[in-house]
């Protein structure tokens, strides 16, 4: 079935020649609806949408004059072409109505060459307008979009069918949306070193006191003990304040580190690097620990594994808490498997434990600062929940993603994948 090109409302009080209009418009491709005279018009174009009006002049009850006048006042039909259809002797009158606003003429009787052309440039006007009055929305919503990003209230899916537009406003649409993406993404991002400055702030003020609090004890006792000449009491009490002052130290180091990370203060030194030679030495000041808690330490490294180009000294400290972590939180007597091989174009670093394990819920957020989970089974530095935050902060410079697989009450899997490239 062939589309109708459009529908024309034909208007006279003559049925004869509303019945010979129809016909040809019928034959030109086009739906007729007819009116036997101006009210009845109006009701129609109230009904249904026409595209185009056949206007005679001379009809009861409200002539053509009286139509066209109605239309012309009237915001949604003002637009709508007119087309006066009058006698050879009504020039003055079509001059007239022509003067208030109708598209075009034809004279009776109609020439269906004629009524074709005029169709034509009246339809094609009709969609010139439609498509400005159309651009000119979308570059107001535009423009009512860019002012909703400024104040912070713009929701970037709401210019989802203006993004789809192959023309320019199409991609200013899809500009808007990234840059409130980006804004959006970006103040987020601004929350949360607001929210992990505040947390430092409170976990400095109470977690570095405990150490140095300790410290000033045990240089009370040791002042007490040198007064009496208690020398085994002295020398066992400075070696509790060297572990103390050590205890502080590491602290503040690691809150010095997470910092910098955070206000990418440092840049990544990048050399090629033996990924197993370098866990070696990380993990070889944790050798007493592994002992003190009777856990067994083995390494599981792929022969011939590339060479990786990162900074040393970061990648260093990551490996140390992801190992550091595992030994925590491990059972005493427990195992630790240390992992390593080449996936594809990427480098998987794998610590497993036989600890107790993560909750499911808690996955995601044991990459967070100062986080505990609750059943107080905490991911971090010495209690401060910076490590395996400072982990990821060093693996996503890399351009690397971190890891996390746990079943609970049988152990965890916590590493890292970054490029090999």
């Amino acid at each position: 079935m062939t589309a109708r090109k459009g529908t024309v409302l034909v208007v006279d009080d003559n049925e004869i020649n509303r019945l010979l209009l129809a016909r040809q418009l019928e034959q030109e491709g086009y739906a007729a609806v007819a009116a036997e005279h101006g009210r009845q018009a109006l009701e129609r174009l109230y009904e249904q949408p026409c595209d185009v009006v056949l206007l005679d002049l001379l009809m009861p009850e409200m002539d053509g004059f009286q139509v066209l006048a109605h239309l012309k006042a009237d915001l949604n039909l003002r637009h709508l072409p007119v087309i006066v259809v009058s006698a050879v002797d009504e020039m003055q009158s079509v001059v007239r109505c022509i003067e208030m606003g109708a598209t075009d003429h034809l004279t009776k009787p109609v020439d269906p060459v004629l009524l074709r052309a005029r169709l034509n440039a009246s339809l094609a006007t009709k969609r010139m307008y439609e498509q400005e009055a159309e651009y000119r929305r979308s570059v107001t919503y535009l423009t009512d979009a860019a002012a909703s990003i400024e104040a912070g209230r713009f929701d970037p899916a709401s210019l989802d069918p203006l993004a789809e537009r192959t023309d320019a406003l199409g991609r200013l649409a899809r500009v808007l949306q990234r840059m409130a993406r980006e804004i959006s993404m970006r103040e987020q991002s601004l929350k949360q070193q607001s929210q992990s400055k505040t947390a430092l702030l409170g976990k400095i003020s109470h977690e570095l006191r405990s150490p140095f609090v300790a410290a000033e004890l045990s240089v009370q006792l040791l002042q007490r003990y040198v007064e009496h000449n208690m020398m085994d009491e002295l020398r066992q009490q400075i070696g509790q304040l060297a572990i103390q002052l050590a205890d502080g130290r590491r602290m503040i180091d690691s809150v010095i580190s997470f910092a910098a990370l955070v206000g990418k203060q440092t840049e990544l030194h990048r050399e090629d690097t033996d990924i197993a030679q370098l866990t070696h030495e990380v993990v070889a000041p944790l050798r007493r620990m592994v002992a003190t808690r009777k856990l067994s330490l083995t390494y599981e490294f792929a022969q011939s594994l590339p060479l990786v180009c990162v900074d040393r000294e970061q990648m260093g400290e990551a490996i140390h808490h992801l190992v550091l972590n595992a030994i925590k939180f491990n059972r005493e007597g427990g195992s630790i498997q240390i992992v390593c091989h080449e996936s594809g174009s990427h480098l998987v670093f794998l610590v497993e434990d036989t600890g107790v394990g993560i909750p499911e819920d808690k996955l995601g957020a044991i990459w967070e600062p100062f986080v505990q989970s609750a059943d107080d089974v905490r991911r971090g530095i010495e209690g401060m929940g910076l490590g395996l935050p400072l982990v990821k902060y060093v693996v996503e410079a890399h351009r690397g993603e971190v890891i996390a697989r746990t079943k609970p009450d049988e152990g965890s899997i916590v590493g890292f994948r970054i490029p090999l490239a």
